[in-house]
């Protein structure tokens, strides 16, 4: 037994040494093992082609040991980084409502009512600062609010991770020193920042604040980071290139064109250099993008195909496929949707940290955080109530992130920075309507505004405009608590106007109204959907007749009256509605004791409501109004006519006591462009103005009709259409202005 021992402890020993050098073969064969680095250029929306290579190197087993990326790639390789797997990228992607991550202003549900009141006048909704006497612009035309909290979103499982080698693997995002033109390795830090410098493209979004550096779009200074994965350590480099190419002289036939060109050679010379550093054992995958362009989020299926494309035939191409089976699938640890949609509820909140770069007070923003202090964090809430506190309009950025305290107390940090061209802002706008048949209306108008003027955030407006209803008014609207929800609210205004006379269809004269007065009102906002208000207004004014013949009893006229007026207001967008509603009502009571020249009483309302089914749009929308008595002065008639208030005759062309329409209108959406969205459409009108209430019937409506073509500019909505009415009344329309959605007879 014992020889027995002896003999099987010699054969042990025997097989252990002869297996010794395959082990200890394969133990330095793993510890030579090339570490590979991923180099994702920038190139926008091209960058999404970034997955498609993902999911094929995921197929073959391969897993980048160091990542770095420049602008998309930064985004596509930082997320890679936290753990996610390429399809959860992808599906990162296709939720993702990249049309409205590129757009600033909170969606205007959450903006006050002071901002949708004021957005109801014909300026520009884009302003610029006047301060100290000297014009200035914002340092982008993005400030990023809207990306920010997207990147916030989606990077929330890693949101407290501050050194990119934490990461499931090790990430550098590029970015640009704008103060010195040099490339910033972004290697920790907030990833949500770097990321967003990384995409931060020069006057569109503003750069990122990072010390004394200013940081934009790394693509101007290394858009295809080859240097820093093998400066990371990569011993083999598989290097992504999604940058735009140069277009050749054939295509170069436009401003367009031309300023693409020049931008493209800010990235393509560094991108040169960085291929120029791949060697035979690296991989450059160039994925044949020719029909996407740097904004065709749109395309994101055709951009993922044709990156996995490029990635299987490159790796064909090598050959021996170099980097095959280096690392297998099952030692990644990916970051799963589960993790992704409940990583909030992983963060307790116990404080709120406020930092208010702002002179408003602190209660005013932190009245609009509904935040439950020891419970788990909503984000969808938070997210919400920063759009809020955006839509104050007094802020560069509102943007959160985690904090530890000592002894392991979580909370959140609100950082609130003022608009750094604030708080003073000058706005213009163009108000132009034609007939092209002699009938037309022009008015330019300016505005001053002084914002924050004190804790509560009182601002005082002076708007001046010239032309067809010409006036300067001094509106001073000051919140009288921290959630503006009462408001104080006086203006000083002069006011002169062109009124047309047609009997029948035939202009008889026009009539010149001109008035100065004051307007004191008060109100209650409920929150940022409605508001009632009351206001007293004392006018003195005086009518002449500027051209044709017309007997007028009195050629002055003296406004005393109070209005109680109300609104409720959830649409989506003031030009162009795609969803929501909105309704007004108004009661007007004039006296003698207030300095009427007569007693009388009118009533007033209209609603509005949108719906859409993808690209088409249905707005349903009516409006009224009715005089007691009969007893309204020229001064107070209501008015009807033009494109969308009975198409076909020429704006105002009807004016009475008493008058109704309603209307359907409905457009598609045309093309793809953000930036400057298009419509066709249709619409059909019924209505009329009434002088006496007993002339009022239904068979006494007029029906028209209208076609049209629009587009939201810059300048506002722009409209040509072609209107018609019963009778045969035909009539073609310029339009810059929003002839659907009207409340004026909400307001005195």
């Amino acid at each position: 037994m014992r020889m027995w021992k002896r003999s099987g402890l010699a054969v042990m020993v025997l097989l252990a040494a002869s297996l010794m050098p395959q082990a200890v073969l394969a133990l330095e064969g793993q510890a030579e093992r090339p570490k590979i680095g991923l180099a994702l250029s920038g190139g926008g929306a091209r960058g999404l082609a970034h997955i498609g290579v993902l999911k094929v190197l995921e197929r073959h087993g391969i897993r980048p040991d160091f990542i770095a990326g420049t602008s998309m790639g930064a985004i596509v390789g930082g997320l890679y980084a936290m753990g996610f797997s390429a399809d959860e990228i992808e599906d990162i992607v296709r939720e993702t409502n990249w049309s409205e991550a590129f757009v600033d202003a909170s969606s205007r549900r959450y903006q006050s009512m002071r901002q949708k009141a004021l957005e109801q006048n014909f300026l520009i909704h884009g302003r610029v600062g006047f301060n100290r006497g000297e014009v200035q612009l914002p340092l982008g035309v993005l400030q990023g609010q809207r990306l920010q909290q997207l990147l916030n979103r989606i990077t929330l499982p890693a949101i407290e991770v501050s050194d990119f080698d934490r990461l499931d693997i090790p990430f550098r995002a590029l970015a640009t020193d704008l103060v010195t033109g040099d490339e910033v390795i972004l290697a920790h830090g907030s990833l949500v920042e770097a990321m967003r410098a990384s995409m931060s493209i020069p006057g569109v979004f503003a750069p990122v604040e990072r010390g004394d550096m200013l940081l934009a779009d790394g693509g101007m200074a290394n858009n295809l980071p080859v240097s820093v994965v093998q400066s990371m350590g990569a011993d083999r480099v598989i290097a992504v290139d999604v940058s735009m190419p140069l277009y050749p002289r054939e295509l170069l036939d436009s401003v367009l064109a031309i300023s693409e060109q020049i931008t493209t050679f800010l990235t393509r010379n560094n991108t040169d250099r960085q291929r120029a550093l791949l060697d035979e054992d690296d991989l450059l995958i160039v994925p044949n993008l020719t029909q996407v362009g740097s904004a065709s989020f749109d395309m994101a299926n055709h951009s993922i195909n044709v990156g996995m494309s490029a990635a299987e035939l490159a790796l064909v191409e090598a050959g021996n496929l170099l980097f095959d089976g280096l690392l297998s699938e099952g030692d990644r640890s990916p970051v799963s949707r589960h993790a992704l949609q409940h990583a909030g509820a992983s963060l307790p909140v116990d404080f709120i940290e406020l930092d208010n770069q702002s002179n408003l007070s602190d209660d005013i923003l932190l009245s609009r955080l509904n935040i439950q202090l020891g419970q788990a964090l909503d984000l969808e809430q938070l997210e919400r109530d920063l759009q809020v506190l955006y839509g104050l309009e007094a802020f560069e950025q509102v943007v959160w992130e985690p904090v530890v305290q000592e002894g392991g107390r979580r909370g959140i940090r609100i950082t609130a920075i003022p608009n750094r061209w604030g708080p003073n802002y000058l706005q213009f706008g163009l108000q132009l309507s034609d007939d092209f048949s002699g009938n037309n209306e022009f008015t330019l108008g300016a505005a001053y505004t002084r914002t924050g003027m004190n804790r509560l955030g009182g601002e005082l407006r002076t708007e001046a405009n010239i032309g067809s209803r010409s006036g300067l008014k001094l509106d001073f609207y000051q919140p009288l608590d921290q959630r503006a929800r009462f408001f104080f609210n006086p203006v000083l205004a002069y006011r002169k106007r062109e009124l047309n006379v047609f009997d029948d269809n035939r202009q008889v004269a026009e009539l010149n109204l001109r008035g100065a007065g004051i307007q004191l009102g008060v109100g209650r906002n409920f929150g940022t959907t409605g508001q009632l208000r009351l206001d007293l207004e004392r006018f003195e004014g005086d009518v002449d007749v500027s051209t044709g013949v017309l007997n007028i009893n009195n050629d002055s006229f003296s406004i005393g009256e109070i209005t109680l007026s109300g609104v409720h207001d959830t649409l989506d967008d003031i030009d162009f509605p795609r969803e929501g509603h909105q309704w007004t009502f108004g009661a007007r009571f004039a006296r003698d004791a207030l300095g009427s020249e007569r007693d009388f009483e009118q009533a007033f309302g209209g609603l509005s409501q949108a719906w859409t089914f993808g690209r088409h749009t249905l707005l349903w929308q009516a409006e009224g109004g009715y005089s007691f008595d009969d007893g309204a002065p020229i001064e107070r008639v209501f008015e009807l006519g033009g494109f969308g208030r009975l198409s076909g005759l020429v704006p105002d062309q009807l004016n009475g006591q008493h008058y109704a329409v309603a209307g359907l209108a409905y457009y598609r959406r045309l093309g793809n462009i953000d930036f400057l969205p298009a419509y066709a459409g249709l619409s059909l009108e019924a209505g009329n103005v009434w002088q006496r209430s007993n002339d009022i019937s239904f068979s006494g409506l007029r029906k028209a009709g209208s076609l049209f073509v629009g587009a939201d500019t810059p300048l506002g909505p722009v409209y040509l259409a072609y209107g018609r009415i019963d009778g045969g009344e035909g009539t073609l329309y310029l339009f810059l202005g929003n002839p659907f959605v009207r409340n004026s007879t909400a307001r005195p």
